[in-house]
């Protein structure tokens, strides 16, 4: 446990038997070390905006829009934290082939940190909640559910997950001012041999409480800043006290799944109208537990039967660490403002999150657009500044990739053999208060001005709505496809198209069921145009181009069922390269030894430059 991070004060409170508490008000008042605040966590549970779908390959992700709305209304009533579902079910996010997890999901960490930055806007924490017993939901079908259950049984999928998709969204969101905790379960007793539901799966408590170790043990490493917790469902299952059990201290995990770093830094438990007085926090001290660290109360209806017309007031009194009710999703908002509303006007100390300064950065060089001839080593070098504080370290970034860090100015990080590729660096910047700023992204490409770069999209990674469903075969790319019957459509969502054009999409299928079929195209919402399957073969995966006219930036390519059952496996897109040679209509290269740089008005098209005279200020 992190005891430098998690503060507790022993605060007196006045006897007053009159108001019909049961047991003695004296308590441990827990707080949560918050960017150097002693925090009362008060706030809310979001807990979605669509369910299992707020982050990940999907047109519809995130709705920023709502989030805006959501985290103006908790900053103007004096809230400090939100609890997110991420996965939830592992439906969009993360990416699988079959039941190992491949990565995070496309969109996946930029759609998080979307959400992230937003909620600092508005000094809105955030606690960000991985999974929930929903992962083993009956009907859910079983493409969800048994790869849901083989990471949390078999210890080789299990690992995908963390090292495929866990430990690169914890390091590319390090330090990111809102977070306050990684959540590993929302009530994972629900999918349990020992407290399970009667529509959900079950595994043994055993495999959860491994699960919750290797993930607590990797966050821990990747991010010794940031916090780990577990949303247990009652204190069933979270303290020793009058028979109950607790899965979740730091021997018992251990013991569970073997990482000695894999324990929790607060506990955070459960409570409803269900579960009566003797497990009610409403009638009990935070001390009754006998829990060896802080612990929040993250979900309850704010006016339950036992709650009172008080009830974060009556949980702060009592020693928790937080009131996070439930939900924005189906509980009226105004009963859960109103109590917020109170805890920062009565306790503006212990609930309003302070203004700092977060650090700035910048990467000057390479410059933005740059190209590289392939297998040469790049050196990167970037600015950081904090207003409030000093620099502890600069991390370098290739997408959600870190390159390394350095901790001192200047800041720098020579990048070796760099292989050909497009590119996309930035720079984060961490300051004496764990605050990071990140810098703008800066792109650059490596290799030849003839070779085209191909990116690919998963069909099951698309967003696909009507009688459309996930098929495996072993010889489909990823070892999964979608299957278009009937009505539905498919919508895969490109990114980074560097210039608007012309260009090759290559489609991924199988005609299984026979030939022809036709399907309608549709490219960023436009007029559709039909598109013809006709190869004589069936049973067999094949490929066919067509050329399509695309914006720079971000686009959608939707295909809908018009005629003919078939599979999608993916598409892909050969992009130009970012200066065509000879073109005086396109920004062309000026080769510098080593180096190229696109000429964009400052020189002259196939000026040449001694790069050995040049230095990073070279432009001044």
């Amino acid at each position: 446990m992190k005891k430098n991070k998690v503060k507790q004060s022993v605060v007196m409170l006045f006897v007053m038997a009159f108001i019909g508490l049961s047991e003695v008000t004296v308590s441990a008042q827990s707080r949560i070390d918050f960017h150097g605040q002693d925090l009362f966590l008060s706030g809310l549970n979001l807990a979605w905006r669509s369910f299992a779908n707020d982050i990940g390959p999907t047109t519809s992700t995130p709705d920023l829009g709502h989030f805006e709305d959501v985290f103006s209304q908790l900053e103007a009533n004096g809230a400090n934290c939100m609890r997110l579902w991420l996965h939830t079910t592992g439906g969009y996010s993360p990416a699988w082939s079959g039941s190992m997890v491949t990565g995070p999901g496309t969109d996946t960490i930029s759609d998080l940190e979307d959400i992230l930055d937003l909620a600092w806007e508005h000094k809105v924490s955030l606690m960000l909640c991985l999974w929930s017993f929903d992962m083993l939901r009956i009907s859910n079908g079983s493409t969800i559910t048994d790869r849901s259950r083989d990471i949390l049984t078999i210890p080789a999928n299990r690992q995908s997950y963390v090292d495929n998709a866990l430990i690169p969204m914890v390091t590319a969101l390090e330090g990111h001012p809102a977070i306050i905790a990684w959540e590993i379960f929302n009530e994972p007793e629900g999918m349990s041999d020992e407290h399970g539901w009667s529509d959900i799966y079950h595994v043994p408590m055993a495999d959860i409480q491994a699960f919750v170790n290797v993930c607590a043990g990797a966050i821990h490493r990747t991010d010794p800043s940031v916090y780990v917790t577990n949303g247990c469902w009652a204190f069933i299952a979270g303290s020793d006290v009058d028979g109950n059990y607790n899965y979740y201290t730091d021997a018992r995990l251990i013991a569970a799944g073997g990482d000695s770093d894999g324990y929790l830094d607060f506990y955070c438990v459960h409570y409803y109208d269900w579960a009566g007085e003797p497990l009610s926090p409403f009638h009990h001290d935070a001390s009754y537990w006998e829990l060896d660290k802080p612990l929040v109360i993250a979900e309850f209806f704010p006016n339950c039967s036992y709650c009172t017309s008080t009830s974060y007031e009556t949980l702060y009194q009592r020693g928790y660490a937080g009131a996070l009710a439930w939900s924005w999703t189906d509980t009226t908002h105004q009963d859960m403002l109103d109590h917020i509303a109170d805890m920062s006007s009565d306790h503006p100390e212990d609930v309003l999150i302070v203004e700092q300064g977060t650090p700035t950065a910048a990467i000057t060089w390479p410059l933005n657009n740059i190209r590289i001839r392939e297998n040469v080593d790049l050196t990167i070098y970037a600015d950081a500044s904090d207003t409030d504080g000093t620099i502890t370290k600069v991390e370098f970034f290739e997408g959600a990739n870190k390159l390394g860090e350095d901790t001192s100015s200047p800041y720098s990080l020579t990048w070796n053999d760099v292989p050909a590729g497009f590119y996309a660096l930035k720079a984060k910047a961490t300051d004496n208060d764990t605050l990071t700023g990140n810098s703008p992204v800066v792109n650059m490409m490596a290799g030849e001005s003839s070779v085209p770069q191909q990116i690919r999209y998963e069909a099951e990674d698309a967003a696909y709505t009507g009688n459309i469903t996930v098929g495996t075969d072993a010889l489909a790319s990823e070892g999964e496809y979608l299957n278009m019957t009937s009505d539905g459509t498919i919508t895969w969502t490109v990114n980074n198209i560097p210039s608007a054009g012309t260009y090759d999409l290559i489609f991924g299928y199988n005609l299984f069921y026979d030939t022809p079929k036709s399907q309608y195209l549709r490219v960023n919402s436009g007029s559709q145009s039909t598109i013809t399957f006709n190869d004589a073969q069936t049973q067999t995966w094949l490929e066919k181009t067509v050329q399509i006219t695309l914006d720079p930036g971000t686009n959608e390519i939707e295909i809908e069922k018009y005629w003919g059952y078939m599979y999608f496996d993916y598409i892909k897109l050969d992009l130009p390269v970012l200066c065509a040679d000879g073109d005086l209509n396109l920004d062309c290269t000026v080769n510098i030894g080593d180096m190229f740089i696109l000429a964009t008005g400052w020189l002259n098209p196939y000026t040449l430059v001694d790069f050995a005279d040049v230095s990073t200020d070279w432009l001044e």
